[in-house]
């Protein structure tokens, strides 16, 4: 891959990281942060395809981290609200 290759992917790789950091921070009720695991999937498959000079690799587990424990946190909180207006 060209030198100007990497350096493309990497700024995208790089968007891609921080659109996903400040979806795991601002939560959006569940959604923020299944968009920031999803932001650190593919982040993930693009430093893969480019190889051992991708940096980021702390910023995936972030993304994949804060994300995960996002959805863990709202995950039940929205289905039991929405169980709890079905019930009515």
């Amino acid at each position: 891959m060209a030198d100007i290759d990497r350096a493309q992917a990497q700024r995208e790789i790089d968007a891609i990281l921080r659109r996903g950091i400040v979806f795991s921070i601002v939560w959006l009720a569940g959604i923020g942060s299944l968009i920031a695991i999803l932001a650190g999937l593919k982040a993930r498959k693009l430093m893969a395809q480019l190889g051992a000079e991708a940096s980021g690799t702390g910023r995936v587990w972030w993304c994949l981290i804060i994300g995960g424990l996002g959805l863990l946190i709202w995950g039940p909180i929205v289905i039991i609200g929405i169980v709890n207006n079905l019930a009515r």
